[in-house]
């Protein structure tokens, strides 16, 4: 049984893990922790990170030479294929470990064996249309007695006038998969309803409320959930360049501010959904989102996989003094068959990240700041010193990570970076920027200059 960080080094360090993941930042502490032998992801990692964690690093956007505004998971099969040119033979006789955010894909595998190496693939996850498919979620949310918005599934186009007398002026129409956002419109007037896509389902729910909270949870080989730490999901900040319904990033410490009695609610049905899982022969980390409307908590969907939200958790877990293991480790371990112990933490902890998007037309990058702290000082941000995250944030400053390398052409909606902080950033509904949110954002702006995007390679 691995319980600390101690016990976990024997085992993660010797055993090589390849991570595969859409962007490094993902995987962060596995990187602090050794447990990586090399990296693979479609956006490229911060400057300095593979002298830094020592770790190989591979990434489609270094040739590919753009960023765009999806989820990063396309890529991903770009700098897979090109593995055994970049690797050669020097991984040849290996066995590396997948440590991967979500779901693996056979191309992986046969890439790195394409190299010479062997890749140890966890075994498949409970075989459930419930763990990706928002519209049976909601049918078995009802079946574990846990409460969800009104919704209903429509075929083609859905008709603003049925769905209009039945939810009210406001509903929400989502594709029934989908991940970050991507597939959630909410609709407003016929107009909006028009420009929809036809679809052969839809899923369409009543509009609750702004406010929206993720817990994470934790089903271990021995079948028995946890109910982990709470963040306030920040969602559709505009003024981030985010559009409806999109992940914008998280606050763990939001939480405590919200209605105690909705908070509650979110965690004891998490628990009602880790029983679920475990019996639906899930394990391994999983994420419930919840929206709240005053003491009202209803369930929306659930994420069986790391979360953008998993990483920042391990920072908060890696400052623990006691030496536990963070839940990613966790989660990667049990995978695999190795069996750890840990105790749930739930209590409010520092720890926000704000995601800033490109929001112009598509160009290049001609001036990127360097990844690190800076301070806020007169409007502008000034560096501090190098840093990777939350471990290195003081009090007052603010940690830029996940840049795009300079020359990169961005599309709308790309990354420019991630803001990571001490404290909130945004009001409590996670929908708008505070007074200092604002100020940072426009002062990461003022750091960037922009060119024409020419030939992309």
């Amino acid at each position: 049984m691995i319980a600390t960080l101690e016990d976990a080094g024997r085992v993660l360090r010797p055993g090589a893990h390849l991570g595969i993941v859409s962007r490094p930042l993902y995987l962060l502490p596995l990187l602090r922790t050794g447990a990586l032998a090399a990296l693979l992801s479609s956006e490229a990692a911060d400057a300095g990170w593979g002298a830094r964690f020592g770790v190989e690093l591979h990434a489609q956007e270094e040739w590919s030479g753009t960023r765009d505004g999806g989820p990063g998971g396309p890529g991903l099969d770009g700098v897979a294929g090109r593995l055994p040119g970049l690797v050669g033979s020097r991984w040849r006789g290996r066995e590396l470990r997948l440590a991967g955010y979500g779901s693996q894909r056979e191309l992986w595998t046969a890439a790195v064996a394409a190299t010479g190496a062997r890749l140890l693939v966890p075994p498949p996850t409970a075989d459930s249309d419930v763990l990706v498919d928002k519209v049976a979620m909601r049918a078995w949310f009802e079946h574990l007695g846990v409460k969800a918005p009104a919704s209903t599934v429509v075929s083609g186009r859905p008709d603003h006038r049925v769905l209009r007398d039945r939810f009210g002026p406001l509903y929400v129409a989502q594709s029934p998969r989908g991940s970050a956002g991507n597939g959630t419109h909410l609709v407003r007037a016929a107009d909006d309803a028009a420009v929809l896509p036809e679809r052969e389902r839809w899923l369409v729910s009543e509009y609750v409320g702004d406010t929206a909270l993720n817990v994470h949870g934790f089903v271990g080989l021995d079948g028995l959930p946890q109910v982990l730490r709470p963040s306030l999901q920040l969602i559709g900040v505009a003024e981030a360049g985010a559009g409806f319904g999109q992940y914008s990033g998280c606050d763990f410490e939001a939480p405590e501010r919200l209605s105690p009695r909705a908070l509650s609610r979110c965690l004891e049905a998490t628990e009602r959904i880790g029983w679920g899982l475990a019996g639906l022969g899930y394990r391994g980390v999983f994420g419930a989102d919840f929206v709240l409307d005053g003491d009202r908590a209803l369930a929306l969907e659930i994420n069986c996989r790391m979360q953008g939200s998993t990483w920042l958790l391990g920072e908060i877990e890696l400052e623990r003094p006691d030496g536990r293991l963070p839940t990613q480790l966790r989660h990667v371990l049990e995978r695999h068959g190795v069996p750890t112990l840990g105790k749930p933490d739930p209590d409010p902890a520092s720890g926000v990240q704000l995601t800033v998007r490109h929001t112009g037309g598509r160009a290049r990058a001609v001036g990127v700041p360097r990844a690190g702290a800076y301070a806020l000082h007169e409007g502008a941000l000034v560096r501090r010193g190098d840093a990777a995250g939350l471990l290195e944030c003081g009090p007052e400053e603010t940690v830029l990570v996940n840049l795009p390398p300079a020359g990169t052409v961005l599309h709308p909606g790309a990354v420019l970076a991630r803001l990571v902080a001490r404290r909130s950033l945004t009001a409590p509904d996670g929908r708008a920027l505070t007074t200092r949110g604002r100020a940072l954002v426009e002062a990461l702006h003022r750091l960037y200059s922009f060119g024409e995007p020419g030939t992309e390679g």
